[in-house]
């Protein structure tokens, strides 16, 4: 009863993406946990599966590893994970691995193209292995801005069981499927605090058949507290044989027909939560959702839920290559202006672009002042102020990566702005 495992990865690996164009690479380790509430795992954002079997209490254990590198127009991504699901009823516990990788070649500072692929396994009761492939195209019309399409075949084998014909046994089933599906995402930071996220995917054979439109919002209370919320349907279309029996005399039946329809079902959904960045390791999370699910052939709706709250952890093991890295200090003079010293071994020409000056390119030139050691004076009220730094060499423009002592909060694109307070 879901699309395709492919596009619920698709979904959570979209919140670890990064950009990277500096010669560099990084590596990620997470361990998600939860605690909730639900009536259908289905609700559940990591390989969720449908069981509609009642309303239980149940964990999560998922860590999950990421790494990413990049060679000049070249960079990789490869993000694998593990799930182990146990519920408060007699219900088998779920278990589940993912992995995914990608490689992304920039053909110019606006597009670029690459490859993806991935396979999941999970165990719930029954069992699904799915592996995918889709070239993935990439177009950003600005810095804050994204469209990605992606397109391909996964394909996927089931084995579960099913009841024989006396009602006394079960027969096991193993049944294997080809799924050519597409996904379009966009993705935009209107102003410092709105993140907005779509997403469309289907069938390629039939797309008018199964779809599914998901959006999500992410809005930055403060710079350690966020809001999230998303809402979404989904459409899973079938044929179904229906057997009739056609009129006939009073006391005779008549010819058996068999005709055959088509059906769908339908999901709308929402959801809202919160995280809160406790330390630069530690967050805290919430998270509440709704389903209404109807079906063309039965009367009615079902409507499910899931609550859960749980706990992020992250570490970064030491960053290669931190030449080519900005370090920055800020010092306050007066009740306005403020001093940035910035520390970077690199060519080039240096400016530094943020809210202050409403993200307006180049920005603020810094002056070398002696060796590695640039700097700028800002005339800044009070507030707190995201930033990032330009690097222009030539005909080329990027951002240049933050340091680990850099103080940083994500840029709601896979990159991070820095961050500085004003009081």
């Amino acid at each position: 009863m879901r699309l395709s495992a492919v596009l619920i990865v698709t979904v959570v690996i979209a919140a670890f993406s990064c950009k990277a164009h500096a010669q560099d690479w990084q590596s990620t380790l997470m361990l998600e946990t939860h605690s909730g509430l639900t009536s259908n795992p289905y609700l559940s954002p990591l390989l969720g599966d449908w069981d509609q079997a009642g309303t239980t209490g149940y964990l999560l254990f998922a860590p999950i590893g990421q790494t990413v590198a990049s060679f000049d127009a070249f960079s990789a991504e490869f993000v694998a994970g593990a799930m182990y699901k146990p519920f408060f009823d007699d219900r088998d516990a779920w278990s589940g691995i993912f992995g995914v990788a990608s490689g992304r070649y920039r053909i110019s500072t606006r597009f670029s193209a690459g490859l993806e692929a991935g396979a999941s396994g999970v165990s719930s009761g029954s069992d699904s292995r799915q592996f995918w492939v889709q070239p993935v195209l990439t177009w950003s019309p600005t810095f804050f801005t994204q469209l990605r399409f992606r397109a391909g075949p996964s394909f996927g084998s089931f084995s579960y069981s099913i009841p024989d014909e006396e009602g006394d046994g079960l027969i096991a089933v193993d049944e294997t499927r080809r799924y050519d599906s597409y996904s379009l995402e966009y993705e935009t930071w209107p102003n410092l605090r709105w993140q907005l996220r779509s997403l469309l995917y289907g069938n390629l054979d039939d797309p008018a058949s199964s779809l599914g439109i998901r959006g999500f919002a992410n809005y930055r209370m403060r710079p350690e507290v966020q809001l999230h919320l998303n809402a979404g349907f989904e459409r899973f279309g079938y044929e179904m044989t229906v057997i009739t029996q056609g009129g006939g005399p009073p006391f005779g039946g008549g010819q058996l027909r068999e005709e055959i329809t088509d059906e769908a079902d339908r999901i709308l959904r929402a959801g809202a939560g919160a995280t809160w960045q406790l330390h630069r390791n530690i967050a805290l999370m919430g998270q509440a959702d709704l389903m209404n699910y109807v079906s063309s052939i039965e009367d009615g709706s079902t409507i499910d839920f899931q609550i859960s709250a749980g706990a992020r952890f992250t570490f970064s093991p030491t960053r290669r290559a931190e030449r080519g890295k900005a370090r920055v200090e800020w010092t306050q003079n007066d009740v306005q202006t403020v001093m940035l010293n910035l520390n970077y071994s690199g060519e080039g020409q240096l400016y530094i672009v943020g809210n202050f000056n409403n993200w307006a390119s180049p920005g603020v030139p810094l002056v070398r002042q002696s060796g590695n050691r640039f700097a700028a004076r800002l005339e800044l009220t009070t507030g707190i102020y995201e930033y990032k730094v330009l690097l222009i060499e030539g005909s080329e423009e990027r951002w240049i990566d933050f340091s680990e002592e850099t103080y940083t909060v994500s840029d709601g694109f896979g990159g991070m702005n820095g961050l500085i307070f004003i009081e």
